[in-house]
């Protein structure tokens, strides 16, 4: 017998404090500024983490519909260029109040910006890696501001950024697309923010859309992931396995199949429309690795765009009815874990947390959780007692314990 526990945990080893200044820009038609929803819902995703943010929404800034680079050398860093009032970095000088305080990023919720091509581009933001500068450009989504939770996923999308984060974890998702272990920044195995597959959908709300969850799954939309998903190999996908929580039709054959090899994260069309290179996923902890960058080896940053109203648009496409974002609200913190259990060896991917019994599980799981048998016999050693508050059995199958 084989057990695996996956657990949703504060993953950081330690509390610490970041610092946000975000300036805005605003015209007479319309207002960039993040309301105190979109601030509080940043925040308490912190906080449910052991983590304190501060953001300071301060300054009012002249709108440009572009943020502009060096027109000479377009590849240059746009945070690095003030050479015209609407650059990141003339707009930072003169309204930055921060500036000589250690430890405050600076953001700008602007309109659109040139990327390193000096193009116009709808990507809806763009950030250092690691690194202190970011700004949230929503121009080209709803009402031109985009809506509250796309505001507030988006800001914490590029702040996980400035904090060290990538789009694919751990994973390869910035050389070469003909690099063998390149993935894309879709990887559905990781319920974070940073992926794009969930960045504006609503990590919770895309993978119930995508029916990879069931709806006692204990996800919430705004976080980043705890890496405690199993991996999937694209080139051997067990699809009644699926994600350990739901059975998933991976190459969308209506036929749930023991071995299908499918690219599931190259793009924003879903797993039905990738044609990409495979590879292994993994899940990633992203919370155990957030810093500020004075705290990580001194390295160039790396400029990071992000996905764009066109990409999001398919993503959108690809959840049932065109759903979109979730209303945003501030989250209550999760206490309990979503618990693995599985008979036999588990067939694919790692998993955190083995134990060998479903009472040991059960002794290590907090109230509140969520167990997810693997269908077999489980033998135990004497009596078998689950009745920690708030327990909740799902999708059981054909179990057995004895």
């Amino acid at each position: 017998m084989g057990l695996a526990i996956l657990a949703l945990l504060a993953g950081s080893t330690h509390a610490a404090t970041f610092r946000i200044e975000i300036d805005y820009m605003e015209s007479a038609n319309h207002s960039h500024r993040p309301s105190q929803l979109v601030v509080d819902a940043v925040v308490q995703m912190f906080a449910c983490q052991g983590h304190t943010l501060i953001i300071d929404v301060d300054d009012a800034v002249p709108h440009y519909n572009v943020l502009q680079r060096n027109s000479t050398f377009c590849y240059n860093s746009l945070f690095d260029y003030g050479g015209t009032p609407d650059s990141f970095l003339a707009i930072k000088d003169a309204y930055f109040d921060h500036e000589h305080s250690d430890g405050w990023h600076y953001c700008i919720f602007s309109h659109n910006y040139k990327d390193d091509e000096c193009n116009v581009t709808s990507s809806s933001g763009l950030a250092e890696r690691p690194g202190w500068n970011f700004t949230v450009s929503l121009g080209s989504f709803s009402n031109s501001i985009g809506t509250p939770f796309e505001q507030a996923a988006t800001l914490a999308h590029e702040f996980g950024h400035n904090l060290g984060l990538t789009h694919c974890g751990s994973m390869n998702c910035s050389g070469s697309t003909s690099d063998s272990d390149w993935v894309g920044p879709y990887t559905p195995n990781l319920p974070s923010i940073m992926s794009y597959r969930y960045q504006l959908a609503g990590v919770r709300n895309n993978m119930l859309f995508n029916g990879l969850v069931p709806p006692e799954a204990l996800f919430k939309d705004l976080d980043y992931s705890h890496g405690t998903l199993c991996g999937l190999n694209e080139n051997s996908l067990n699809e009644v396995f699926g994600t350990c929580m739901r059975s998933v039709d991976w190459n969308c054959s209506v036929t749930l199949q023991s071995s299908v090899a499918q690219d599931i994260n190259g793009d924003s069309d879903g797993w039905c429309g990738s044609s990409g290179n495979r590879t292994n996923l993994t899940d990633f902890n992203e919370w155990s690795t957030i810093s500020d960058p004075s705290l990580m080896p001194v390295a160039p940053p790396q400029e990071v765009s992000c996905i764009t109203a066109e990409q999001w648009q398919r993503v959108k496409d690809g959840m049932r009815g065109g759903a979109g974002s979730p209303t945003l609200v501030v989250e209550s913190c999760i206490s309990g874990r979503n618990v693995f259990i599985g008979a036999g060896l588990i067939p694919i991917g790692s998993c955190t947390f083995p134990y060998t019994s479903v009472q040991v599980a059960h002794n290590a799981a907090p109230n509140n959780s969520v167990f997810f048998f693997r269908s077999g016999v489980y033998d135990e050693p004497g009596t078998v007692t689950l009745n920690k508050p708030g327990l909740y059995m799902s999708n059981v199958g054909l179990t057995e314990v004895r």
